[in-house]
């Protein structure tokens, strides 16, 4: 057996535990407050506002310098998650309901490099657009491609009016029109579904999840998860193991995005505040 000197393992070793992680909170110019979506690729970080700011998706550095700005051929209601394929095609969901009174949504599939954007229109199968106290208005704010299909999981109520279950739709990722077909359902205590990302690759997902009260009936408070979902049947992810650690408690913080920066972080992104005025990315490490 070969024996190497104490100091060459030791330098070994120093080089490898000294590669650099990338920062531990990105904060995000005034331009992005509402961040409520997120993919990155290749160390670079795209995202999006919610509503009110047009078919907009934005490119910054590690810094949080914006890079690149796109617009898209495309409506926008309220735009609340972003996915990307392996042909690196961008999917804009389009399907933000608060209310429970939208009839129809959209995601906007977006080229980049030739500039086209496609609709995918869909319904859930009953919606009627009644409102969020009927059955079949759901609200979405989490969305993930794989194998040529895109998933998305629903946002239940706040405020002690939903029974806190999230539900598992899946579509084709191809411009048409379809009503999504219902695949599972999870029961998350206390937390409503604000975000996912999917490693298909390490078999993984992750979504964000949070709640909001008024203590006292005045005094706001919340407190956000990050749901960690492994050893799933195909793409049945939610009957996979689940975990779930905290990343907020008290302070009232909306995580509204979510995706995997390389095999040993992700980051997670919360939108502005009263407190804290811009949004940011805060790293995260992978389990």
């Amino acid at each position: 057996m070969l024996k190497l000197p104490i100091y060459l393992i030791v330098i070994g070793c120093l080089t490898a535990c000294s590669i650099a992680a990338p920062p531990k909170t990105i904060r995000l110019p005034p331009i992005l407050t509402e961040a409520s979506g997120l993919s990155i690729e290749e160390g670079d970080f795209t995202w999006h506002n919610d509503s009110g700011d047009g078919p907009k998706v934005y490119t910054t550095d590690q810094r949080g310098i914006i890079i690149g700005q796109e617009t898209l051929a495309a409506g926008a209601v309220d735009n609340e998650d972003i996915t990307r394929d392996a042909a690196g095609n961008l999917y804009l969901g389009d399907f933000g309901n608060n209310t429970g009174k939208r009839t129809s949504m959209q995601i906007y599939r977006y080229q980049s490099e030739t500039g086209t954007t496609d609709t995918i229109n869909f319904t859930y199968p009953g919606q009627d657009g009644r409102g969020r106290d009927f059955p079949g208005n759901y609200d979405c704010e989490a969305l993930v491609h794989h194998a040529g299909q895109l998933h998305l999981f629903t946002k239940d109520q706040l405020f002690g009016k939903g029974k806190y279950y999230t539900y598992h739709y899946r579509l084709p990722a191809t411009p048409g029109t379809y009503v999504a077909e219902l695949v599972d359902s999870l029961y998350l205590p206390r937390r409503v579904v604000t975000a996912a990302a999917l490693d298909a690759g390490r078999g993984e997902l992750v979504l964000t999840a949070y709640n909001f009260k008024f203590l006292a009936g005045f005094w706001p408070s919340g407190a956000a998860s990050l749901i960690t979902i492994k050893d799933y049947p195909k793409d049945h992810f939610l009957q996979g193991k689940v975990k779930r650690r905290n990343l907020s408690w008290f302070i009232p913080t909306q995580f509204e995005a979510v995706d995997f920066y390389d095999e040993r972080w992700l980051y997670v992104g919360s939108e502005g505040t009263k407190i804290r005025k811009h949004a940011v990315g805060k790293r995260k490490r992978r389990r």
